[in-house]
């Protein structure tokens, strides 16, 4: 599968069948670890449309887990990949202007995924420098803390997510935070 500028409509139209008809993902011919991996590359493609239909994938795609086994499994095995791209996009890889879509995926894994979330999240961000070397130790811990615990209120997600990329980007509490 070629990554390009249709790509953004092909996850538009595997976003609608997933919708409509998530058994699909059960079909035998169905690569479903490819079509994941595909969506965690368009997350980092710097087209906005690419990146919203991309997450608006994850967010159909992550409740499913229980129910569609194979996307379970796959969520099970590449899941960790998800989140360090998800990481590395609110860590300042991507707009600003994007980061409720990656708090909608951030949500999302902690609704339908938590178990594991709680694991990925607390390694993915002992690495120094991760995912940027404005960070502190103990202000992502807090943020993880934060995330884990917020399994209901999306909008509370969202703060979150936008109060650490400014962290992260070394922008709190600076004039770049009025127009945010």
């Amino acid at each position: 599968m070629v990554l390009g500028v249709g790509w953004w409509a092909y996850q538009l139209h595997l976003l609608q069948a997933l919708k409509r008809k998530p058994d699909l993902f059960l079909c035998e011919r169905l690569d479903v670890k490819a079509v994941f991996q595909c969506a965690v590359l368009a997350l980092k493609f710097p087209e906005a449309p690419t990146v919203k239909a991309s997450c608006g994938f994850f967010t159909e795609l992550l409740p499913r887990c229980g129910e569609v086994e194979p996307v379970g499994k796959v969520v099970q095995e590449d899941g960790r990949m998800l989140l360090i791209a998800v990481l590395e996009a609110i860590g300042g890889q991507a707009s600003r202007s994007l980061m409720d879509c990656f708090a909608d995926i951030l949500f999302a894994l902690n609704k339908h995924c938590f178990s594991l979330l709680s694991v990925w999240i607390k390694e993915a961000l002992q690495s120094p420098g991760f995912p940027s070397a404005r960070l502190s130790p103990e202000q992502k811990d807090t943020f993880s803390q934060q995330i884990l615990r917020e399994r209901v209120n999306k909008r509370r997600v969202k703060e979150m997510v936008k109060e650490f990329t400014l962290l992260c980007r070394g922008l709190h509490g600076t004039d770049y935070t009025a127009d945010y």
